[in-house]
């Protein structure tokens, strides 16, 4: 269940899912990166990283402040990535795979509550849509 370049997804959300599942089973979440677009529109790549990936960006700090309300740093600067390139043939391909994370991996109990695997199930859903009809 390891990405491996050549890889071959038939669209975008087949490869989000696929990372997204493998970043469960590792312990980690994953968010979409920016992509790039082909002279046809269509998309031309388009990455999938590690949530912790990247900086806080400079327009939020001013020096040593922080110019919103202080909240934890979430992000450090982490290169775990996934980049998928468009294959004339149809579909994506894996066009670069790094594994290395520097952060620890979430534990399995707590893998659920990662942003990118919470998910809540279609039962409770329709019930909670049906408390909502009824207005309980």
């Amino acid at each position: 269940m390891t990405p491996r370049l050549g890889m071959h997804f038939d669209d975008l959300d087949e490869a989000y899912n696929f990372y997204n599942a493998y970043g469960k089973l590792v312990g980690f979440s994953i968010r979409k990166e920016s992509s790039n677009r082909g002279k046809d529109g269509e998309v031309a790549w388009k990455g999938f990283v590690c949530s912790k990936e990247g900086k806080t960006d400079e327009k939020h700090w001013i020096g040593k402040e922080l110019v919103q309300r202080c909240r934890m740093e979430t992000r450090f600067d982490y290169k775990a990535k996934l980049q998928v390139k468009f294959d004339k043939s149809g579909g994506y391909v894996v066009s670069m795979f790094v594994p290395q994370h520097s952060h620890a991996p979430a534990t399995p109990s707590k893998r659920i509550m990662l942003r990118s695997h919470r998910e809540v199930p279609e039962s409770k859903r329709q019930l909670i849509n049906t408390y909502d009809v009824a207005n309980v």
